[in-house]
């Protein structure tokens, strides 16, 4: 499971967002990758912790403990990143405010003095082993694999520059800032296209499956289709009106399931019906009730492009998936017959109090 994780803001954007790909200069494109990394997170380390005079050493030896030893779920490291989200709001974004007011000031004197940084809460070396393990979540959350000498090497050679000017950095990486950039694009786009490689064979394979099973319902008894593919079953006769329009408004109980069984949404758990508007919910609910009298029942199952196509809606509803689900209509538009009954009502005393007057 991938994880994003708020650090100071003197740290630029970790690895998770980062591309790398083959730049000419390494023979694979792991070998760039691990170096570009390394690189990267060694230019933060060189002059995002300028401010805060923590140990430069201390930073980089946490972050390759944590990258051979971390793990992105523990609730020690959670905690720690806890910590250091409260030392940049309760002490680093105080301590820089002052500081600005300082450079932007020729009569310091009149200033406020630069608050601590560090305390019995938060200790330096504390606030630099956080740093090193938060710079490294994101290459253990996206489990990339590393090159370790190549990666050390381009923590080594940024922070052997003097200025975060980009002359100064070229001169002492083996690639320049614009190569990088270039890399980082390439790889980028290589894990956009494996990611839409992977939707697409998992899209296919549960349409595949969806449809086999729908395949399956069909042939049960009671069962009839739709013209545009809603399965459906009257499990109980209404004695009322069906609904006949996208904007009637119904009252319902239901159970909603994928394939495997498992439930993801009732109203039965909930122990509450739900009223909504036949147009304010998906295509197969809009088709598939007004086939169902009120005080009926009906199971419906809906292929996916009438549920919810190729959305992601939660853990269960995976993209391309065909539903399941029971529903009892316990009222159509509630409050139009309570508006007419009060209307009614109305009338019939005016009429009463009239003919009471003539009499």
């Amino acid at each position: 499971m991938k994880k994003t994780f708020v650090v100071l803001a003197v740290v630029v954007s970790m690895v998770a967002t980062m591309a790398c790909g083959g730049a000419g200069k390494f023979k694979s494109n792991k070998d760039s990758l691990s170096y570009c990394i390394g690189a990267h997170l060694g230019l933060n380390i060189n002059f995002g912790v300028k401010e805060l005079n923590i140990e430069k050493g201390d930073v980089v030896a946490s972050l390759k403990d944590f990258i051979a030893n971390g793990n992105v779920e523990s609730e020690e490291f959670l905690q720690e990143m806890q910590q250091l989200q409260m030392f940049q709001y309760t002490k680093f974004m105080p301590y820089m405010q002052v500081a600005m007011m300082h450079e932007k000031s020729d009569r310091t004197d009149t200033l406020p003095a630069l608050p601590e940084l560090f305390d019995e809460n938060y200790k330096r070396e504390d606030i630099a082993r956080y740093m090193g393990h938060s710079m490294a979540a994101g290459i253990k959350a996206n489990e990339i694999e590393l090159n370790m000498p190549l990666f050390n090497k381009g923590i080594e050679d940024a922070l052997k520059a003097e200025s975060p000017e980009p002359e100064s950095i070229n001169k002492v990486l083996r690639i320049t800032l614009d190569e990088m950039d270039q890399v980082f694009e390439a790889y980028q786009a290589k894990l956009e296209a494996e990611a839409l490689a992977e939707f697409e064979a998992t899209l296919k394979a549960t349409k595949e499956a969806s449809a086999k099973w729908l395949a399956e319902v069909e042939q049960m008894e009671g069962v009839k289709k739709t013209e545009s593919g809603i399965l459906y079953r009257i499990d109980r006769d209404g004695k009322g009106k069906k609904p006949s329009k996208d904007t009637d408004v119904v009252v319902v109980n239901y159970e909603g399931k994928v394939r495997s069984g498992e439930i993801f949404d009732s109203s039965y758990e909930r122990n509450e019906p739900a009223s909504f508007a036949l147009n304010q919910v998906i295509k197969g609910w809009t088709e598939g009730l007004k086939l169902v009298k009120v005080g009926g029942q009906i199971t419906l199952w809906i292929p996916s492009e009438l549920a919810y196509g190729d959305q992601q809606r939660s853990e269960l509803i995976v993209p391309g998936s065909a539903l399941e689900f029971k529903v009892e209509l316990l009222e159509l538009n509630p409050k139009k017959d309570k508006k007419e009954s009060k209307e009614k009502k109305e009338s019939k005393e005016k009429k009463e109090s009239k003919e009471n007057k003539e009499e």
